[in-house]
Order: C-alpha cells, then sequence, then structure tokens
C-alpha cells in the first residue's frame, strides 16, 4: 500500500517512525518520515529473503536517522515465555496509578526512590493503587 505520502500530508511528517515491515515498507516509511526524522529498523528481510534497500531519491528527501533494533526471534521469545510460565516469574511492581494519572506516575518514577515497575494503567481511570503484599510474592 502507498501510504506514506498520506501520513507525511496528514502529519507534516513521522519524527520516530517503528519500520516493521521489512522491504515491503521501508520506502513508505521514508516518504512518511519528517525531515531528520528517525527510523528504527526492526527487520531487514522479508521471509523470501529480500533485503531492504535504501532508494536515494527518498532518502534525500527525508535525511532521517536510519538505526537498527535487534529483537531476537520466535523461537527465542516462545522460549522464554515458557520459563516465565514454568517458573512463575513475576515483575516486581512498586506502584500502580490510573492512566488518568499518567503525569503523577511519571513524577514518581523521576524522583528515581523506585524499586520495581511503575505501572499506568489504561483501565483505570480515578484511583493510584499500591500493590498487596504478597502480589510480589514468587512462592
Amino acid at each position: 500500500p502507498q501510504w506514506g505520502a498520506a501520513v507525511r500530508d496528514q502529519t507534516g511528517g513521522i519524527d520516530l517512525v517503528i519500520e516493521t515491515g521489512g522491504p515491503a515498507t521501508f520506502a513508505q516509511s521514508l516518504i512518511a518520515s519528517t525531515l531528520y526524522g528517525h527510523i528504527v529498523l526492526l527487520t531487514l528481510q522479508d521471509a523470501k529473503g529480500g533485503s531492504i534497500q535504501l532508494p536515494a531519491a527518498l532518502y534525500q528527501r527525508s535525511l532521517a536517522t536510519i538505526s537498527r533494533l535487534f529483537v531476537g526471534n520466535r523461537t527465542n521469545l516462545e522460549a522464554m515465555l515458557r520459563a516465565v510460565s514454568q517458573h512463575r516469574l513475576r515483575p516486581v511492581i512498586d506502584k500502580v496509578f490510573a492512566f488518568t494519572e499518567a503525569g503523577d506516575a511519571y513524577r514518581y518514577f523521576q524522583q528515581g526512590d523506585v524499586f520495581g515497575k511503575v505501572i499506568i494503567d489504561g483501565a483505570l481511570t480515578h484511583q493510584v493503587l499500591k500493590p498487596r503484599e504478597n502480589d510480589n510474592d514468587n512462592s
């Protein structure tokens, strides 16, 4: 699909593009990117082994910074998820904030006295919760 120009027209260009489609969508990501934007590549090849090509004319219009983020593969992800489930690993949660309290959550996190995750829960709209003491018990 040709979506890059429509995105750029509607937004003035995207500052940060997370490119997940590989060769099939990379040119559209360049078109959608703002001048001096940033494109993060999660994959360089498609299922048939085709690689991303950098079209010079499109690149010159965006001059985007292009970087690669290595995210592993499906096999390793599935192995990790099995281990998490088998060993019943759970994240340590410091505090949970309602979505409407997102600003408070960021301020709380920036104070630096955090042990564990600070959660912004989109399902909560009006309260700040503290996890029960046994929520992080791995026994």
